[in-house]
C-alpha cells in the first residue's frame, strides 16, 4: 500500500479513536508544500507515527509551562507512534521534557496536515495529525529547560 494511502488511513483511524474518547473538538485541514528534502522526511515520519501532540499545561495561578525550543519558548510536544495512546503519550512527553506531572483535561483542536512535495507536485501528499491538548499541573518542579510563564506566546503552539 502506498505511503500516502497508508498515512490517510492512519489519520482517519486516529480521528475515530479521538471521537470515541472526547466529547467534541474542531477538525481543520490544511496543506503545506515543502521542499523535496522536507517531503522525504515527512514520508519517513509517517512510518513512525501520525500524531504531533502539543500540550498546554496550566499551573495553579494560570501560568503556562513552556520548554526551550529552537525558535524560543514552546509548549511541550511529542510525535506519537501508531500504537501510543494520546493522553499517555502527552503526559509522558510533558514529564520527560519538563519534569512536571500533568493531567490532560481536553482535546482542543485537531488539524489534518497534508504535506505536498513542492519540487514534484505529482507526488501524492502524505498526511499527519496535529493535535493541541490542554492539561493541568499535578506535581513536580520544572527542569532547567522548562519554566512557568505568565502568558502563552502566539508562537508557542503551531497555527495550523
Amino acid at each position: 500500500m502506498p505511503v500516502a494511502e497508508r498515512s490517510r488511513e492512519r489519520v482517519q483511524s486516529r480521528i475515530a479513536t479521538f471521537e470515541e474518547t472526547y466529547d467534541s473538538f474542531p477538525i481543520n485541514q490544511t496543506t503545506l508544500s515543502v521542499s523535496a528534502a522536507a517531503y522525504r522526511r515527512a514520508r519517513e515520519r509517517c512510518h513512525e507515527g501520525t500524531v504531533d501532540a502539543y500540550v498546554r499545561i496550566y499551573g495553579d495561578s494560570d501560568d503556562v509551562l513552556l520548554v526551550d525550543g529552537d525558535d524560543g519558548a514552546v509548549v511541550p510536544n511529542v510525535v506519537l507512534g501508531p500504537e501510543e495512546r494520546l493522553e499517555a503519550g502527552a503526559r509522558r512527553a510533558v514529564s520527560e521534557a519538563t519534569g512536571v506531572e500533568c493531567s490532560v483535561t481536553s482535546l482542543d483542536r485537531v488539524t489534518i496536515l497534508g504535506i505536498r512535495n513542492d519540487d514534484d507536485p505529482d507526488h501524492d501528499p502524505v498526511y499527519r495529525l496535529v493535535v493541541v491538548l490542554t492539561g493541568s499541573y499535578v506535581d513536580g518542579t520544572p527542569t532547567a529547560d522548562a519554566a512557568w510563564h505568565p502568558t502563552l506566546p502566539e508562537t508557542a503552539v503551531p497555527r495550523y
